[in-house]
């Protein structure tokens, strides 16, 4: 008897201890699987108050910015949400397809012959515009990151001739001492030094307010600082040596051509459903299909004469770059004559001071005509693609 008692004292003290230790083991093991989510988890925080910040500098290149567009912008978010309705849309018609249901009337006719189709063509159809809106806004962000990065040297230039002319108010001076000039010079200067200080401001003020919309576009907290690290866009002609080949190729592809013929064949089974159930519309759908065929019909030619007229536009601008550069290089010229006057003791500095503030203006007009022709041809290079 004290054996069997011994005996079970035994056991329930090793099953005391096993549940003890399995106890312990859960636990340990649960706090350490909860360390590690909590860990994981403030990682997770840090990282995204790390991104988002708006006391910290984002450092943004032009690539960034691009691999931004999708994430951040208001626009394409929109364009989302429509293309998930379309896409909802087309299941349930599809749904109603499949299910095999007896057509009846209008609407069931609808249901089998036309909403199928309708609704995978508006699917389709916003998928390409998603694609074309993706493709445009990169020439929209790339427009407003160069343009920000002008307004930068445009400060910079005003500083620089700002800087210039205190030169000059200063040789003014001098004379003015030695009898050599008057004081209507000095107020000349200064009324000239107000125009750039005033010209300075707007270039700040500018660089806020497009930086603002540079923000907005890509999703960017409006209160972060962001510093543009990507260089001014570098001039190249756009290759035209086979231009005709180029819109010949984008009139044959363009897709308005292939939505007008869906639109066509949706319109011909509306009238054909019309017909069919003597709704009193087929008069009208059949007028509106002659309507879109004509339409269709016109439509290379359209397309062509839009090509044509943009490629136009590229030109002038082309042309507008190749004059800039042109005075640029005509006031490095004029300075360097001038140097070797003022060498030969033959001028004075204060002339050589204005020609150094034209040669920055019509550098500033340079770049600016480089930017629009750069755009402009990212969009026209949109347009021969879609």
């Amino acid at each position: 008897m004290k054996k069997k008692s011994v005996k079970i004292l035994a056991f329930a003290l090793v099953a005391s201890m096993l549940l003890t230790t399995n106890s312990t083991l859960a636990d340990d093991r649960q706090n350490s699987q909860g360390e590690t989510l909590v860990a994981a988890t403030t990682t997770e925080q840090t990282e995204t108050e790390k991104l988002s910040a708006p006391n910290t500098i984002l450092r943004l290149s032009l690539e960034d910015a691009f691999k931004m567009i999708e994430a951040g912008n208001n626009t394409l978010k929109l364009t989302d949400s429509k293309i998930a309705i379309y896409e909802k849309q087309y299941e349930q018609a599809k749904a109603r397809y499949d299910a095999n249901y007896a057509e009846v009337d209008e609407n069931s006719a609808k249901e089998r012959r036309l909403n199928p189709k309708k609704t995978l063509w508006t699917l389709e159809d916003a998928k390409h515009d998603r694609e074309k809106q993706i493709k445009d806004l990169k020439v929209q962000i790339a427009n407003q990151y160069q343009n920000i990065l002008a307004l930068e040297q445009q400060a910079k230039s005003y500083e620089a001739q700002i800087k210039n002319v205190d030169t000059l108010i200063d040789q003014i001076k001098l004379q003015i001492d030695l009898g050599m000039s008057t004081e209507s010079q000095i107020h000349s200067m200064n009324a000239q030094r107000s125009l750039l200080e005033a010209g300075l401001k707007a270039a700040q003020n500018s660089i806020k307010s497009s930086m603002i919309a540079l923000k907005r576009d890509l999703g960017i907290d409006i209160d972060r600082q962001v510093v543009l690290t990507s260089d001014l866009v570098q001039y190249e002609k756009f290759n035209d040596s086979n231009i005709n080949e180029l819109v010949a190729q984008a009139v044959e592809n363009d897709y308005d051509k292939k939505r007008y013929e869906q639109d066509i064949e949706l319109t011909e089974i509306e009238y054909k459903i019309a017909s069919d159930y003597s709704t009193g519309t087929a008069d009208q759908l059949q007028i509106t299909v002659e309507d879109k065929k004509a339409t269709l019909e016109a439509l290379p030619v359209t397309k062509e004469v839009s090509l044509r007229t943009a490629y136009n536009s590229l030109k002038s601008l082309e042309n507008s770059v190749e004059a800039a550069k042109l005075a640029v290089e005509a006031d490095k010229i004029n300075i360097e004559i001038m140097q070797k006057k003022i060498d030969a003791g033959v001028s004075s500095s204060i002339e050589i001071i204005e020609l150094q503030n034209k040669l920055l203006n019509d550098q500033y007009t340079l770049l600016q005509n480089i930017i629009s022709y750069m755009t402009s041809v990212s969009s026209f290079e949109n347009s021969l693609e879609n």
